[in-house]
């Protein structure tokens, strides 16, 4: 899921202050921090712009990724810090990395939600892959079906 989509959630479910954002946006700020910046400094920012595809990152890029989509270390945190403001934060969290889960494919840096005990990952559906292939197929119909309207008869009142 994107950020938005990530806030709407939490917001629907939660209803909760800025705990509930912390929790929402946490998981992802390691990669949104990391990623871009591998990007550029490795030179893969040329190659994505050439293939027009993301490039896989280093262990030191996917590793935090993984910690914070861990429902493991998510359980320690809570454990570490049992305050209840913690535990506010720590359920929009939960909320981030299970709405993750069957919404990510492997190909796309799936969470890992047991790790580091084990690197299973579910291949789950890529939404904005679907969507887009929703859109194309939708923008596809659209253009090969001819516009009726314009040619038919304008309704006439009925008196």
């Amino acid at each position: 899921m994107d950020l938005a989509s990530h806030a709407l959630v939490t917001m629907v479910c939660q209803r909760r202050g800025h705990r509930s954002w912390l929790g929402t946006l946490g998981p992802d700020l390691p990669w949104y921090a990391l990623y871009p910046l591998w990007l550029v400094t490795s030179g893969n920012l040329q190659t994505l712009r050439e293939r027009r595809e993301w490039p896989m990152p280093p262990s030191w890029v996917r590793i935090p990724h993984y910690v914070s989509h861990s429902l493991l270390a998510l359980g320690v945190m809570c454990l570490i810090w049992p305050r209840s403001s913690v535990h506010r934060t720590a359920r929009s969290w939960l909320l981030h990395v299970l709405a993750d889960i069957p919404t990510h494919s492997r190909e796309r840096m799936a969470p890992r939600p047991l790790w580091p005990l084990c690197n299973w990952s579910l291949d789950g559906f890529s939404w904005a892959d679907g969507l887009t292939s929703l859109f194309t197929r939708m923008q596809r119909r659209a253009r090969r079906q001819p516009n009726t309207t314009i040619d038919a008869p304008p309704n006439q009142a009925i008196l």
